[in-house]
This record gives structure tokens, sequence and C-alpha cells, in this order.
């Protein structure tokens, strides 16, 4: 089963979040929308360039990753025979996916000016399923599921000159649940749930190799992580069911969390990409219709 059918049911185990009635709705924008059944989704941007990861109508199952570099036409980055997965990432000009080819879940490197691709150090790609990449400064965030029995699921954090690999998170079993997020400058940050009913984001920073717990005193759904080089984590908060109670809040380091804007009742969202270029930050999203399933690719912008 992809991973996009479990980013949509995320929300299953929490209270209403109280905040999400105070808040002002989200003001956001379409940067890819088109009607179902073309679904749009995990898209990422930098300085003149876009990804996303869309299917067509001829073809609802089958996704393909596809770029846009200065406002030209949009080409197709998977190769004949594959499709993308959850996940991409821009630093530079060196975009980062999730490649399906068969039953395999593999990470690629792709870069945008010459259009040659490549793979990430020894040992990213193995026998099990890595995906939801994202990269920055050399350093390389994704996820990886366990095949086999006993399962398990780890988010990894490696060093694409060295190659060597940090352990960020890990969970036990088919309960546990982990997303990562977005790596960015010195921060990296992911959603986790060591039993499938409890959800929590969480910030890492790369050189003091420090975790912090972003708060959740309510025990609401946090999930949907990205962070700007700051270390300020955007992350969606919700409440039981999709699109049920769903605001965008923000967690400074040192914070307070606070509250950004709500999505409408029934509006899910899910793999955001926060680009920064200064003095905005820009938010990436795939936004999620629940009663269909159907997703389009929004931006907001935070000053």
């Amino acid at each position: 089963m992809r991973r996009r059918a479990a980013a949509l049911v995320l929300a299953t185990a929490a209270l209403l979040w109280p905040a999400a009635a105070s808040a002002a709705p989200l003001a956001a924008t379409a940067v890819k929308a088109k009607p179902p059944p073309v679904n749009e989704e995990s898209a990422s941007q930098a300085a003149g360039e876009l990804a996303w990861v869309q299917n067509s109508m001829l073809h609802p199952h089958l996704y393909n990753l596809y770029a846009q570099v200065n406002g030209g036409a949009r080409f197709r980055v998977n190769p004949a025979n594959t499709q993308a997965g959850l996940g991409t990432g821009i630093d530079g000009h060196t975009l980062v996916f999730t490649q399906l080819h068969g039953a395999k879940s593999s990470i690629r490197l792709f870069d945008l000016q010459t259009r040659r691709a490549s793979g990430p150090p020894a040992g990213v790609n193995t026998a099990n399923a890595e995906d939801e990449p994202s990269v920055s400064g050399g350093w390389l965030l994704y996820h990886r599921t366990e095949q086999g029995s006993p399962a398990g699921q780890q988010v990894l954090l490696t060093n694409l000159s060295t190659g060597k690999t940090r352990t960020l998170a890990s969970v036990p079993g088919r309960l546990g649940f982990l997303e990562a997020g977005q790596v960015n400058g010195d921060w990296a940050v992911w959603t986790q749930s060591v039993n499938g009913t409890r959800f929590n984001v969480w910030r890492y920073q790369i050189s003091t190799r420090t975790t912090t717990l972003v708060p959740n005193p309510t025990n609401a759904v946090n999930s949907a992580a990205a962070v700007n080089p700051n270390g300020t984590v955007y992350f969606e908060q919700s409440g039981s069911g999709c699109g049920s109670g769903v605001t965008v809040e923000l967690y400074p380091v040192g914070g307070p969390v606070t509250a950004a804007g709500t999505l409408p009742a029934g509006i899910d969202l899910f793999h955001p990409f926060l680009y920064e270029h200064s003095p905005t930050d820009d938010f990436l999203f795939a936004r999620v219709h629940c009663g269909t399933g159907a997703t389009d690719v929004y931006k907001a912008s935070f000053a």
C-alpha cells in the first residue's frame, strides 16, 4: 500500500483542538490545481524551480514526478517503467525524490540543470523501502520501512559527502508510524507515533544532535511537519477524522506554538515543504478533499 493512503488517515485519535475555532482561515492559493481525477502532491520549490508528483486522467493510478525550471515547460523526471512515490525536496539545483520500480521503493537524486539522475551514497537504498526524502546542505533526510517480520520504521539522516547515517527515530512493529518531514539547514523534523494513537512532531538540530518534542499539551494529532532554516517548525494540528479541526501551527526555537490559520471542514493536508526566501516563508502542501480523496498543491506565504 502506498504511504499516500496512510497520510490521509493520520487524524484518527485525538480530541478536537480548540484553537481551530479562534484562528483565522489560512490564506493559501493554488500552485497546481487540475480537476479530478488528476491529483497533485509532494511539491518542493527553490529559486526558479518547482517539482511535484501527479497522476493523469488516462492513468489515475500511476504517479509521475514533473519539474519546471524558470517557468518553462514541465518535464518528467522519473524514467520510463517507473513511478514516483511520496516526497520530494530541492536544494540548489538538486532534486531528491522517491522512485518506484515494481515493488521496489528507493531514493534518487536529479540535477535540474543537467537533467541527469544519480544515486545517493551506498547504504541509503536497501532491500527495504525508502521514501519521503528531502535534501539540504549536503544532508539527506528520508524514511525507511523494514520488510519482513518483525517490521519497523526509521527516520534517517545521511551525510551525502561521507555517507555516514544517523538514526533520528525508530518504531517497532506495525502499529507505530513515522513520517520524514524536511531537512533545512541545521534542522530536521518528522512525525512519530509509537502506538498508532498518539501523533507528535519532533525537531532535531544537526550540529548539536539535540531532539525536541513540539509541545502537544492536549494530545491533538500533530503531523505533516516542515521546517525553515531558523528552526521554526510548520505542522498540522487536527482532531479526530480527516479534515477535522485542522490548523497550520508554527513553533519557533524557544516557542511558543501559535496557530497560523485553519483549513475548512473536510479539508486536510499532507507532505508539506518549506521554501524560505527571506523575508518570506512559502509553505507548500498537498490540499486533500477528504470526501473524494482529491489532492492539489497549494501554497501559504508567511512574512
